[in-house]
């Protein structure tokens, strides 16, 4: 089992979030929520027997904004039994010597840490946090030794210049032991309308990306999934949940949970939330779980041949001589260069 807890919270919203969080709140209604929160653990608890998670997930807004006392109170409610990788993400801003040492005393193991661009005058714009603030946080955890360290980067940023985000990355990569890199293409219906003239072109962005997989591929990262790549054993075991179909519980504002092929998700709003309300519940049909399968295997390993009817063979092996996609060992993948077909390519086999 795998537990996703969302931390619907921020300081401040960054410009492009379409996340439901608040960065307008009290200690009280803070207090209220995280009540909530444990009593939705706690009565789903009572319901299943032989609960052991093996990955716990941090997430959503700002979870970073949690005392370390109030992440212990959370955690205790889990058995401690079998878990292999707890993550907190983090905003730079939160990170201290103080603060790292009291989380890797409650066994929280994996930071991964909202770095976004090294441009300043993007991270401004975007409402995040300055590159001294970045830097300060990346030597305190170096300093400390923790252990598995991600950062999270996107492309196309406003006034981030072409290559730039490349730049950054092989410095950080130098400088700081991370094991783990995600890189998430910013979606443009997402900016402002004034973002656009100072973003790079899409084919410039394509191109970094590109560049930035053969760079990683290089140090002999392990391009697992689009947007993820990871030095050998550093997967996140949690992210590979969601593409295997494992179980997993999520918890609070806006969770979605998916268990024994059953999907829920809990209401966006605070008031839903507090009335125990769902919505989008369904129990996935046998098509249903081969097109999720499908999706999920050609954003991650490939598919396998026997996996697929004859019809979709045809289409991806007529695929090869575009480039877009490769075959060996009787799987089928999507190549690097053309990453930005997938959903294309979904569309066409479904």
């Amino acid at each position: 089992m795998h537990i996703y807890l969302h931390i619907p919270f921020c300081r401040q919203k960054c410009t492009y979030c379409k996340f439901a969080l608040t960065p307008i709140f009290t200690d009280i209604q803070k207090r209220r929520y995280l009540s909530y929160l444990q009593n939705e653990i706690i009565e789903w608890i009572k319901t299943w027997t032989n609960i052991f998670p093996q990955t716990i997930y941090f997430w959503w807004g700002t979870p970073s904004i949690l005392s370390p006392k109030e992440l212990s109170s959370i955690l205790e409610l889990f058995p401690k039994e079998w878990r292999e990788e707890i993550t907190l993400e983090a905003n730079p801003e939160d990170i201290t010597e103080e603060y790292i040492d009291t989380l890797q005393g409650i066994w929280i193991n994996r930071i991964s840490l909202g770095i976004q661009t090294l441009n300043s005058q993007s991270l401004k714009t975007i409402h995040r946090s300055s590159v001294d603030t970045i830097y300060r946080a990346l030597d305190i955890l170096k300093k400390k030794n923790f252990p598995n360290i991600n950062i999270d980067l996107i492309l196309w940023l406003p006034h981030v210049a072409y290559w730039e985000t490349h730049r950054a990355l092989t410095e950080l990569h130098k400088s700081y032991p991370i094991t783990h890199t995600s890189i998430y293409l910013l979606e443009d219906e997402t900016y402002p309308t004034d973002w656009k003239e100072a973003t790079i072109s899409i084919d410039k962005m394509q191109q970094e990306y590109v560049t930035i997989n053969e760079y990683l591929a290089e140090l002999w990262w392990n391009h697992y999934e689009v947007s993820n790549w990871s030095r050998p054993w550093y997967e996140s075991k949690h992210n590979q949940s969601y593409w295997n179909h494992s179980n997993y519980r999520w918890f609070w504002l806006a969770a979605s949970s998916y268990i024994n092929w059953k999907r829920w998700t809990n209401s966006p709003s605070f008031s839903g939330y507090y009335r125990w309300e769902r919505i989008d519940e369904e129990t996935l049909t046998e098509e249903q779980k081969d097109i999720e399968h499908l999706m999920f295997s050609l954003r991650t390993s490939g598919t396998p041949i026997s996996k697929l009817t004859q019809e979709q063979i045809s289409i991806l092996q007529s695929h090869i001589q575009d480039g877009y996609i490769e075959k060996k060992e009787g799987v089928f993948s999507i190549t690097s260069s053309w990453i930005f077909l997938i959903d294309h390519i979904i569309s066409q086999l479904i």
